[in-house]
């Protein structure tokens, strides 16, 4: 009876498509991104299947332990991909393009078998945004793109030649006929902050009757119970060596430089003004590139050199699983997350930051949505820099609010305020998604596409 109860709810459920060319066992933010949806729809009305590429495909590690993670029953169709080893022979690594020609054979193959009411693109990786448009022409089903980053950027284009991304300018072209082409028959745009789709209708005036929604990267609380709950070993430091730990995990690059060397300056002069509160800190830096091979990549540790403070500092430029990210997060004794000098970068790492509840040091533009966010919760202390207060001219009020931090009893919790922080659970962003997809279906023809 309960088997027939649940085929019966299952029946009565709307179909999502999900198209993530990276997803678990993978710890990437896209892998998790589609997780967090996968792990909620269904209490929405919603039935997720995903469509993903087969690990061995991947250029990076992953971590089995990822998939305990994922909700019973969830359907994933893995498919081949080109290799890397062959197609880098030719300049692509991207598995967005490797896992492009499989996606679409697969993704045909379903919808001929069975109804699929709604697709739902995240990027990255950006080309298999074509595969929206194109279902959309083959089977008439409507698709949403979910935007966790610009797919074009004027940032790299500020930049001197030297500190551009070697294939940065064939890239760009290509999105450039990319984007528009996919964005033509698009249903709803769904993103991470509104200003990375208000850069769509900037570019493209024809998107004007498209409905918008930003809904937060989110984080998922069970990740942390289940760390809580299963321990693993901490890669890179122990909490019994008599050090005050504090620690950075996520990505560095360019457009960080200027807010790092504003945190280091400020250790600089606090080491001279107070050496005694800085006797027993270490800084570590994890996870600061996405690049497979990240040996000696390093992207802040010349900074901390060029301050003096590089004694102090470690940097371990391989990025770390996601769970392994998690230990980290709540071994340390305080955490320190700096952002983009990009004026509406949105970082998704500060959710699980907020969610370790330990000591909090942000140093961020001061349009960036995590400013608000910090502000609202009360889950840490935040330093901004902006137009007219470049970071080198928050140096003091980086070295203040580091000695109030440094100078907190031990085992002192942040007094965040978890109702104003609810909304950003990997539930509540999933429930607005919903929302979303229940309006596509509605305005597509309560989803009847063939």
């Amino acid at each position: 009876m309960t088997r027939d109860v649940n085929r019966s709810l299952r029946d009565q459920r709307k179909t999502v498509l999900i198209v993530g060319p990276d997803f678990t066992p993978s710890s990437y933010p896209p892998a998790l991104r589609i997780r967090f949806f996968a792990q909620h729809l269904r209490e929405f009305g919603w039935e997720p299947i995903v469509l993903t590429t087969d690990p061995g495909y991947y250029e990076w590690e992953v971590d089995p332990e990822n998939e305990k993670l994922l909700p019973p029953g969830l359907q994933v169709i893995h498919t081949r991909a080109l290799p890397a080893r062959l197609t880098r022979k030719i300049g692509i690594g991207d598995l967005g393009i490797r896992s492009l020609w499989h996606h679409w054979r697969a993704l045909s193959r379903l919808c001929r078998q069975r109804r699929v009411d709604l697709i739902l693109i995240p990027v990255p990786p950006n080309v298999p945004i074509l595969l929206g448009r194109l279902a959309y022409a083959r089977f008439g089903i409507p698709y949403i793109l979910d935007y966790n980053d610009p797919i074009l950027t004027d940032y790299y284009s500020r930049l001197p030649r030297a500190k551009r991304p070697p294939k940065w300018a064939l890239v760009s072209a290509m999105y450039r006929v990319l984007e528009p082409f996919a964005l033509r028959r698009v249903d709803q745009l769904v993103g991470v902050d509104y200003s990375y789709m208000a850069g769509l209708f900037a570019n493209y005036k024809w998107l004007h009757h498209v409905k918008a929604t930003p809904i937060a990267f989110g984080v998922e609380p069970r990740d942390f119970e289940y760390v809580r709950q299963h321990p693993r070993p901490n890669p890179v430091f122990s909490r019994a060596d008599g050090y005050f730990h504090i620690s950075y995990v996520g990505r560095g690059g360019p457009d960080m430089v200027a807010a790092m060397r504003a945190l280091f300056e400020a250790i600089r002069l606090g080491r001279q003004s107070a050496p005694e509160l800085y006797k027993r800190v270490r800084i570590h830096f994890v996870g600061t590139t996405y690049a497979p091979k990240a040996e000696g990549l390093y992207q802040v540790l010349p900074v901390a050199q060029e301050c003096g403070v590089d004694d102090i500092v470690e940097e371990r430029p391989g990025r770390v699983q996601h769970l392994e990210a998690i230990q980290i997060l709540l071994d340390s004794d305080a955490l320190i997350v700096v952002g983009s000098e990009a004026p509406h970068y949105t970082a998704s790492k500060i959710f699980p930051y907020i969610l370790a509840a330990k000591p909090l040091l942000a140093i961020f533009h001061e349009e960036s949505s995590a400013v608000k966010l910090l502000q609202e919760t009360a889950a840490g202390n935040v330093v901004t820099f902006g137009n007219g207060r470049p970071p080198l001219s928050v140096v003091g009020e980086i070295g203040t609010a580091l000695q109030e931090l440094l100078r907190l009893p031990t085992g002192w919790l942040p007094p965040t305020n978890w109702e104003k922080f609810e909304p950003y659970t990997a539930r509540a962003v999933t429930a607005r998604l919903a929302e979303v997809l229940d309006r596509t279906v509605q305005s597509a023809g309560c989803g009847v596409h063939r």
